[in-house]
């Protein structure tokens, strides 16, 4: 009973303030003349049922929301069709002379961008969920750092995946200085010189989540990049070598994931998987081939000419 009193006096203060808010709006409109001085202002007013007001005043926030259960996504990504053949991100003549006894070319790999396996698994491919789900799972305590190397000029790994606010610690494998720059559009850029044999790690932190995943490159070493993807929830992951990955407590239901690759971008901006309570959605994600063919690498010098005198 006190508990039915007390939702009731909350309905009734709400709609109090509704009121007298409406009453103010007309006192500074001129009885019912618009702002502008134009045609009269005719409020639209809805009274909430007892339940939905008691929700309006609470909030409901996200996190909060009943799910059925949680699930999770596994699969893998495969090239349909033979993979195309794409410039080499590293030439031999890039190396300067001093680095390349750290820089060794027969070390480096070439096609660093574009990673297809013999029986065309795909990896390095973003699947992610782009805004949290209701009933987000947040893992329970502090999140572990991740680490990100620079290994024979080579960064390691070459696309992850972060929480914001999770720590990345950078290190460098390599007896040799190198550059940790980040291009992020909602988050402070990072520039960083790592110091040869870094193994405490140099601390980054992404406070905010990304929409794509963020470009990062060596400025002392242009051949060298990587892409980092910061989430505000955990449901996000990357194909690994083998094309496969998993995504696990995912509310049950269904979901749009986002399919990202370097070279082709948005593969899929809209594929649905379907979670089962306590189950586990097995899928296989085909990429065209041609898709890949889109290189987006140094664009070519135009000539533009113009027909005034």
């Amino acid at each position: 009973m006190m508990k039915r009193t007390q939702m009731t006096t909350r309905v009734h203060l709400t709609r109090w303030l509704v009121t007298g808010v409406l009453l103010s709006t007309w006192s500074l409109s001129g009885c019912g003349q618009g702002l502008g001085g134009g045609a009269a202002f005719v409020p639209r007013v809805r009274i909430l049922p007892d339940a939905d007001a008691a929700g309006l005043v609470t909030g409901g926030a996200a996190a909060d929301v009943q799910v059925a259960g949680y699930g999770t996504l596994r699969g893998r990504v495969v090239l349909d069709g033979p993979a195309p053949s794409l410039p080499p991100i590293l030439q031999q003549d890039q190396i300067k002379p001093a680095d390349a006894a750290v820089c060794v070319y027969e070390k480096m790999p070439r096609h660093e961008n574009l990673v297809v396996a013999a029986d065309g698994a795909l990896a390095n491919v973003f699947i992610y969920l782009p805004k949290a789900p209701p009933g987000t799972k947040q893992p329970e305590g502090t999140l572990e750092p991740l680490k990100f190397d620079q290994e024979v000029c080579t960064f390691q790994p070459r696309c992850l995946v972060a929480q914001a606010g999770q720590t990345i610690l950078v290190l460098n494998s390599d007896n040799l200085a190198h550059n940790t720059h980040t291009f992020p559009n909602r988050n402070a850029g990072f520039n960083s010189t790592v110091s040869p044999g870094e193994k405490v790690g140099v601390p980054l932190v992404y406070t905010r989540s990304e929409a794509k995943p963020v470009r990062v490159t060596c400025d002392f070493h242009a051949w060298m990049a990587a892409f980092h993807l910061p989430l505000d929830h955990p449901y996000g992951a990357v194909s690994g070598v083998d094309g496969t990955f998993e995504i696990a407590n995912l509310p049950a239901g269904k979901h749009e994931f986002t399919i990202w690759h370097e070279v082709a971008g948005d593969i899929n901006k809209r594929f649905v998987v379907e979670v089962p309570v306590d189950g586990v959605a097995e899928v296989e994600i085909k990429v065209p081939a041609q898709s890949m063919a889109q290189f987006e690498g140094e664009r070519s010098k135009r000539v533009v000419l113009s027909m005034i005198p």
